[in-house]
């Protein structure tokens, strides 16, 4: 907490008044991280909402892969979220699904302008299963071999639930 408290320009005591313990820092970063995603994912569905859907989907997961490389609080997000410490696991699982039912609710919108194979519920479970794996993808491997694997990925996805 000493070097979090000097890193930040406050005092050890102001540190430890505001949050008795990293584990109590960590939560409160990590629910403004959430909540600055969720509304990020809103507005970026909202501005792209006039696109073809494919497009939408597309931008999406390509934006999130420049976040995760360029913003430092995607980059917590991802991380955290898929590596947990057990002592925090419940808290991350919880405010994650917070996230991604507010995901699910921007994807489901735009399948619902959709003809598919498959009903926007359905449809958006898988997205954000592919999505899931991209990121996974993404925290362990190449910028190049995720581009590789989400073109390949989101191709096939995206053909499976075409008419």
């Amino acid at each position: 907490m000493a070097q979090i408290a000097n890193e930040s320009g406050i005092t050890k005591q102001s540190m430890s008044y505001h949050f008795p313990s990293k584990k109590e820092l960590f939560k409160e970063i990590y629910s403004e991280v959430i909540e600055e995603e969720i509304l990020f994912t809103q507005q970026l569905f909202n501005h792209l909402s006039s696109k073809p859907s494919k497009e939408i989907l597309y931008t999406f997961l390509k934006e999130m892969k420049l976040r995760a490389h360029d913003k430092i609080n995607s980059s917590f997000l991802q991380i955290f979220s898929f590596s947990t410490p057990l002592e925090i696991e419940s808290f991350v699982s919880s405010h994650y699904l917070l996230y991604l039912d507010s995901l699910k609710t921007e994807i489901v919108k735009v399948f619902e302008k959709e003809s598919l194979n498959f009903t926007p519920d359905e449809c958006s479970l898988s997205f954000i299963i592919l999505f899931d794996g991209l990121i996974v993808h993404l925290l362990y491997n190449t910028k190049q071999s995720f581009e590789y694997a989400l073109d390949v990925s989101f191709k096939i996805f995206w053909n499976s639930i075409q008419k």
